[in-house]
């Protein structure tokens, strides 16, 4: 017999989940006897039957999370779940370094939302931004953005844990968290996020929509998770005026139009046919008081800030509807909060914005 000896080799341990393959390189010791022996195959691992067995795993993404120039496993399950509805959360997986043996560990960070609130409701979209500067000096690291229609969480890597196998405290320190059912956006030129709500307008399906910018350290007040106040509001429509907004049962659609379409050159439909015939011509004569303390032609915009409408039906002919507006110059000037009532009449079967009173 010859002598046997203990020694090390690489061995490529492969994890297979849905939609992903990845390989993790791990030291194993290896007995080799006499004589020519062969490399065992790889041993496969299923990350979604065998590591999270008890959860409905979504997907697997790689992604570098954490800015060392290696991929981690972005993973989303569903929990709860109820057929194949249920709330989402999300693990990053990484290959650290066990400090007692110095063996690499797959090691699971959580991506945890404020009140441990679900991240979403369905799978996220994940993008890198460059939202929070890194002190002088410092590794610059990307911020983690997971979004979908609905929700939209923000995640700063807390440098001095990366590649630690330690979560307490987060390694990913969420910074910012909106939801609506309504929608949520991000604009990356600019960092600005738009929540769209249809609270208190669904008969006319209009929304409100909040803006919020970020501060020193994300979207929440330093050292708390409530959201910093939103720079500005604004009742809407959802997806702009619509072409047939004439023929709305809705008044306020009307008063909602009208006001949008102030300072718009070559707007769809005329601002003037949002008015009746006298209404229109006190308006292009300029003698019509709409709220504004400067011309047309020093309009930039105005905003709604509220609408207050009362119920009608097929049989209404007439109705009153309240504005609060502000309104800014072309100069960057802007109103405090005007408040305008209008008689509304029909015309013709369409809704038209007869008389201010201001």
């Amino acid at each position: 017999m010859g002598r046997h000896r203990r020694g090390f080799r690489q061995r490529i341990v492969v994890l297979r989940c849905p939609r992903v393959a990845v390989a993790v390189a791990l030291l194993v010791p290896l007995l080799s006897g006499c004589g020519p022996s062969e490399e065992p195959p790889g041993q496969a691992v299923n990350l979604a039957q065998d590591v999270l067995a008890s959860r409905d795993v979504l997907n697997v993404l790689r992604v570098d999370t954490d800015n060392d120039e290696q991929d981690e496993w972005v993973v989303f399950y569903r929990f709860d779940r109820v057929e194949d509805r249920g709330p989402v959360a999300g693990l990053v997986y990484d290959v650290v370094l066990d400090p007692s043996s110095h063996l690499p560990i797959v090691y699971p960070y959580r991506l945890r939302t404020p009140n441990e609130d679900y991240l979403a409701q369905g799978e996220p979209k994940v993008v890198l931004i460059e939202l929070v500067p890194e002190p002088a000096g410092a590794t610059p690291r990307k911020e983690l953005l997971l979004k979908t229609d609905s929700e939209l969480a923000f995640f700063k890597v807390t440098s001095e844990l990366v590649n630690q196998p330690s979560d307490n405290p987060s390694l990913y320190r969420c910074i910012g968290f909106f939801r609506s059912r309504d929608g949520v956006y991000y604009n990356p030129d600019n960092h600005e996020v738009v929540v769209t709500s249809r609270a208190a307008y669904e008969r006319s399906q209009l929304v409100t929509k909040h803006y919020y910018r970020p501060e020193a350290d994300g979207y929440f007040v330093t050292g708390t998770t409530t959201l910093v106040t939103p720079f500005g509001s604004a009742v809407d429509f959802p997806a702009g005026i619509p072409e047939d907004v004439l023929d709305t049962p809705y008044p306020e659609k009307i008063v909602l139009a009208f006001y949008r379409t102030l300072g718009t050159e070559g707007a769809k439909p005329p601002i003037v046919e949002c008015l009746t015939a006298q209404a229109a011509t006190e308006f292009q004569q300029g003698r019509l008081r709409y709220g504004s303390p400067w011309p047309l032609d020093e309009l930039k915009l105005a905003v709604v800030k509220e609408l207050g409408y009362y119920p009608t039906d097929a049989a209404s002919q007439s109705t009153v509807v309240t504005v609060k507006v502000v309104f800014h110059r072309n100069t960057g000037e802007m109103t405090p909060l005007f408040e305008v009532r209008w008689t509304m009449v029909r015309v013709q079967n369409q809704w038209k914005m007869d008389y201010p009173q201001s």
